[in-house]
């Protein structure tokens, strides 16, 4: 018996009828969807913010010590131009140590120097008397704006940083413009701006100093001999 197989392609089976099930399965599915979908989201968000959180802390602390370093590095060199300013002044100040300033006040500063001895003169990057440490504590230390006694060929008088006027000099003086006046340890006060002048009490004479400290500056120099 002689049997003919077909090796024809097969006609493809068509399932049609499964399409009405996929609204029924839709419908059945979107409701579980909807309640996983916002469960879904949150979770991402918590994941993503606590990245984001940890990412943003760490720049901030990167940045927090970059200004620090920044902020050093910008006191070093106020600290260096200061010293260069003070050697080529070229006036002798001796033994001094840099202080950067803290804080003002009307009548003085707080300056960044420990173990300042009170009555240390303190001088501008010009090696110019500023003022007198006060007092000291810990890495800081107080300077006033004290008077000084200042010396000027054979006459003494008394000049204020911020007055920078010469005064109580002899009334009968012949001290002429441009006569340099320090005070007793040697330090710089000034120069004589003009000749003295009578006091209207006719027994002393005062003078305006030119040249003096710069009270507004970043950097000061204390004396430490």
């Amino acid at each position: 018996m002689f049997v003919q197989l077909d090796l024809s392609r097969s006609r493809r089976r068509r399932r049609w009828w499964l399409l009405p099930l996929v609204p029924a399965v839709l419908w059945f599915c979107l409701p579980r969807l909807a309640a996983a979908l916002p469960a879904a989201a949150a979770r991402a968000d918590r994941v993503i913010g606590a990245r984001y959180t940890a990412r943003f802390d760490a720049l901030q602390q990167e940045n927090f010590a970059l200004h620090q370093r920044l902020a050093a590095s910008a006191d070093a060199v106020a600290e260096n131009e200061a010293l260069r300013s003070l050697l080529g002044s070229g006036r002798a100040v001796g033994c001094v140590t840099p202080a950067r300033v803290l804080a003002r006040t009307p009548g003085g500063l707080t300056l960044a120097c420990p173990d300042a001895a009170p009555g240390a003169a303190v001088l501008d990057a010009g090696g110019r008397y500023a003022g007198a440490v006060t007092s000291s504590d810990g890495n800081c230390c107080t300077a006033a704006f004290t008077a000084a006694a200042g010396l000027c060929g054979s006459c003494v008088g008394l000049a204020t940083p911020g007055r920078w006027v010469l005064t109580g000099l002899p009334a009968d003086c012949t001290l002429t413009a441009g006569e340099i006046v320090t005070t007793p340890g040697g330090d710089w006060l000034g120069m004589l701006a003009a000749a003295p002048v009578p006091d209207a009490d006719g027994l002393t004479a005062s003078a305006p100093l030119t040249d003096t400290a710069d009270l507004h500056a970043a950097v000061y120099f204390v004396r430490t001999d």
